[in-house]
């Protein structure tokens, strides 16, 4: 008997904290949600009949004791749009957690999803986030389930509806509805009765109203997000100071005014992160503190208030003892050098944002700063040069950013001891020299940004260890040599801009290797040769830039690249025919300029449906302009100047541009994305910062346009809201297009140097946008139309070089800032700017019956040399005829001719003995 109790004792102390097997009944059913579950990451192709213990399967956690499934994790595996079979999870008779977040369920079955999940009896936590639940019958079955502790809505479509609903859950502890519809008034009345809630997030569902209401009896509340709505009101610091149990509160990206001090929280004494960024009518005071808060404060986030009022300096509070570990103060025009005492007695400091102020003097990185994580200096007046011993005092840091402010000299030998260092900013300063050998040892680098400076020499050597990198970006330096093959080593790079400096030769053989290439810059430097058919092997390639260099030759023909939305190969020496390759590309942009491209614009343009910015210009295209190019409805920018086009401009050209829904979303996937340490949690259920993490996006879409007299580039956020059409300097004909009025998204319209006749359209009235018109260089003909006077935003306007006639539009609002070249070349027309004045000047009337005269008078000297030239051809060839006819007569005619000219020849030689006796 003492044996078998010894040996049971042994086998219970032996047993593993999981389970040997799970109950029957429960792998069966875990069976049966493989069976409609579509795994896109197989993620669960451990479930499966062959094994035995289900308790082991992934997403899989039973008890210890009775082997029953308490926990089940089933993310990222249905098909989007299905629905939830919540029967699926009722042999769990012992779920306590059930998480299902980012599914794409878009409702239950039975359509009472709370009525179905009520037969849970133990059901403690329940994650229905990230789906797209827009309606939820919850009815009354919510008191069912009173155990309920943690419920997870959030990232759904649901609205204000569901929450009368929710106050039967009287045991709730975490409520989160983060990111669904609850626009309008805040309702949330009702979640005043959930006095046991302790984590509360209702942030991003643009909300608006008073909030105290709701927060008055949540006196245990310990994690509040409000973030990210239209709260538009005085900050309500009465009742947060009633909230004693506060510790995590976020009330950034509002619309909270009014003044607040940071005494207000005096009675907060558990508070540790308190974040009111963006919301700049809000005055946040530091200065003059009445009671001195007893909280030990880990992080306060400031970014784009107003911190002490009529101070530009950084404020004194966060010198005090509190061991802040995370400040933000970017975005508010502080002003100063950078205070030495910010640094003391802040040995724990892991997070200092200071971007975007007006800071000067010289970068001051104190030797304290051994746990700094992120440092953001960006975009300041900060001169100098970088510290030398930087690599020694933060050794630990992991997101450095530099950025836009007036540093010079070398990258510091020291920046080889950042060996955490993962995104590394410097660019937009006055650096220089070569790209610093230390920089070569940070093999966790992830991210190297050094454009906008004065980098010299070659890129780098061909034993560097960067292979970690994923975003390389140079551009706008002095760079010179060939690209270096070791550039092949990066096989992580997702955006490699090495653009705008003086490299050459031809790109490698070997970058087939970077297959995870998504942006890449290499435009204007003096690289040569084919565009390699290498880059066939880019899927995954969105922006590819080789404009201003010497490519040649013709586009590859397997270029059909089914990611590519952006392509510029502006001013190269390529040739052939439009590309075919380009056949129903989902290309926003696409700038073919300055080449030498031949042939027609094809008829399939209308495959390219996503096209928003279009240009050939500087080619030699000829033919008509096919009218499919009406079926662009996104495109707000074409230029096809400068080539042979010929025929008439479509009549349906007003239809281009016609959905601009999108036009603020511009390429908005076309970015180089600078991303960054990961911040350790701060914030319960967060496992980063609650704010853009991403603090650097570099836009990438450029183009030149020629308006107003001049070209420009356009490039960066101006491009989403600048439309033009350019179709100036070919050889079109025909009437201009009555319907072109309807653009009235229009910016600028150049028809120039053309052979277009008739009148100009009344309707070009109706282009209220159009800053820059030129009609010039034509034969169109008739009065100006009165109506374009009303043209409010016209700084561009040319009619100069054609056939109108009458008075100009005079010097009426914008008008009157336009000289007389905007109407030279026009005989008949009158009034200001011309010297001409139009009671001086016959009528059109008049003019056409001068001009009448003047062409009888014309014909009648046609008539007259016509009748010359007719009887001297009859003459001189019936002479001719009477010669070859009788040759007696021609005998005599051809003697009579010898001695003419020996008469001739004769009265010379005497005229010349003259001229010789004389001189």
């Amino acid at each position: 008997m003492l044996f078998w109790m010894m040996l049971l004792v042994h086998h219970v102390l032996q047993e593993p904290t999981g389970c040997f097997a799970c109950v029957e009944e429960e792998r069966i059913a875990l069976l049966d949600i493989k069976s409609v579950i579509t795994d896109p990451f197989s993620s669960y192709t451990s479930w499966n009949k062959s094994s035995v213990d289900c308790c082991s399967w992934y997403g899989v956690h039973c008890s210890p004791t009775t082997k029953h499934v308490n926990r089940l994790v089933v993310t990222f595996a249905w098909e989007s749009n299905r629905t939830l079979n919540v029967s699926l999870f009722h042999p769990f008779r012992e779920l306590r957690s059930l998480i299902l977040s980012s599914n794409d369920f878009n409702g239950c079955i039975p359509s009472d999803c709370f009525q179905s999940l009520a037969k849970l009896d133990n059901l403690r936590h329940l994650d229905l986030s990230s789906n797209k639940f827009y309606f939820i019958n919850v009815s009354s079955a919510t008191l069912k389930l009173s155990k309920l502790r943690y419920l997870d809505l959030s990232y759904n479509k649901l609205n204000e509806s569901i929450v009368p609903y929710l106050v039967g859950l009287s045991s709730l502890k975490a409520l989160y509805l983060s990111g669904n519809n609850m626009g309008g008034d805040l309702l949330l009345k009702g979640l005043g009765t959930l006095k046991n809630l302790e984590e509360l997030s209702i942030s991003e569902n643009n909300l608006n109203g008073d909030i105290g209401l709701c927060l008055q009896n949540l006196l245990h509340l310990n994690y509040f997000d409000i973030s990210y709505n239209q709260i538009r009101m005085p900050f309500p610091s009465t009742i947060i100071r009633n909230l004693t149990k506060l510790a995590y509160a976020f009330f950034s990206n509002n619309c909270f005014r009014g003044v607040i001090s940071i005494s207000d929280f005096a009675n907060n004494t558990e508070l540790k992160v308190l974040d009111f960024s963006n919301n700049n009518q809000l005055e946040v005071q530091f200065e003059h503190i009445g009671l001195m808060p007893s909280f030990q404060l880990d992080g306060i986030f400031l970014s784009n208030c107003i911190v002490n009022k009529g101070s530009s300096s950084i404020p004194m509070f966060l010198s005090t003892q509190y061991q802040i570990k995370y400040i933000d103060l970017s975005n508010n025009n502080l002003s100063g050098n950078i205070p030495t005492w910010l640094f003391q007695n802040k040995t724990d400091l892991l997070y200092l944002n200071l971007r975007n102020n007006s800071l000067t003097g010289p970068l001051i990185i104190p030797s304290r700063l051994k746990n700094l994580l992120w440092f953001d200096v960006s975009n300041n007046k900060l001169i100098g040069e970088i510290p030398v011993s930087i690599g020694y005092v933060i050794p630990s840091i992991g997101h450095l950013n530099m950025s836009d402010n007036f540093l010079q000299g070398v990258i510091p030998f020291s920046f080889k001891n950042l060996s955490q260092l993962n995104t590394l900013d410097l660019s937009n300063n006055r650096l220089c020299g070569q790209i610093s050998n230390s920089i070569e040892y940070l093999d966790k680098l992830f991210v190297l940004d050094l454009a906008k400076n004065n980098f010299q020499g070659n890129m780098f050597k061909n034993n560097f260890n960067l292979t970690f990198l994923s975003s390389f970006i140079v551009n706008r330096n002095q760079l010179s040599g060939e690209i270096p093959s070791s550039i092949c080593k990066m096989v992580e790079l997702g955006t490699l801009d090495i653009s705008e400096n003086q490299l050459f030769g031809s790109l490698p053989n070997c970058m087939n290797n970077l297959i995870y290439l998504e942006v890449f810059h290499v435009g204007g430097n003096n690289l040569e040769g084919n565009i390699p058919s290498t880059f066939c092997g880019f899927q995954k390639l969105k922006s590819l830039d080789l404009s201003n260099n010497h490519f040649s030759g013709l586009v590859p023909s397997c270029f059909n690249l089914s990611s590519l939305l952006y392509l510029n190969l502006n001013d190269n020496n390529l040739t052939g025919p439009f590309p075919s390759a380009f056949f129903g590309n989902p290309l926003e942009v696409l700038d073919m300029g300055n080449n030498h491209f031949i042939g027609d614009i094809p008829n399939w343009i209308d495959t390219l449906q996503n096209l928003k910015i279009f240009s050939l210009k500087g080619n030699h295209f000829k033919g008509p302009i096919p009218e499919q190019i009406c079926d662009l409805k996104y495109l707000r920018i074409l230029d096809f100047s400068q080539n042979n086009l010929s025929e008439d401009i479509p009549p349906c050209v007003h239809n281009m541009g016609h959905n601009l829904a999108s036009q603020y979303q511009f390429l908005e996937v076309v970015v180089i994305g600078i991303g960054g340490t990961i911040i350790p949690n701060v914030v319960k259920h967060f496992s980063s910062m609650p704010y853009d993490i991403a603090l650097f996006w570099t836009s990438i879409v450029y183009i030149d346009f020629a308006t107003k007299g001049r070209s420009y580039t356009y490039k960066g956020d101006i491009i989403s809201y600048f439309s033009g059409l350019d179709l100036s300097c070919n050889k079109l004909v025909g009437r201009i297009p009555v319907d072109i009025g309807n653009m009235t998204w229009l910016q600028a319209l150049n028809l120039s140097n053309n052979m277009l006749y008739g009148p100009i359209p009344n309707t070009l009235a109706r282009l209220v946008e159009i800053e820059s018109l030129d009609l010039s260089h034509n034969m169109l003909e008739g009065r100006i139309p009165s109506q374009l006077a009303e043209l409010h935003f016209i700084e561009s306007f040319s009619v100069a070089y054609n056939n109108l006639s009458g008075p100009t539009l005079g010097m009426v609002g914008q008008f009157s800032t336009f000289e007389e070249k905007s109407y030279e070349g026009n005989p008949y027309l009158c009034g200001p700017p011309l010297v001409k004045s139009c009671s001086n000047i016959s009528s059109p009337q008049q003019n056409q019956v001068k001009d009448g005269h003047k062409n009888e008078e014309t014909m009648e000297h046609l008539i007259t040399i016509a009748i010359f030239v007719l009887g001297f051809i009859m003459g001189f060839w019936g002479w001719m005829a009477l010669l070859f006819f009788k040759r007696s007569w021609r005998y005599s005619f051809f003697l009579g001719v010898d001695g003419y000219m020996e008469d001739i020849v004769d009265m010379a030689r005497n005229l010349l003995a003259k001229i010789k006796s004389r001189l």
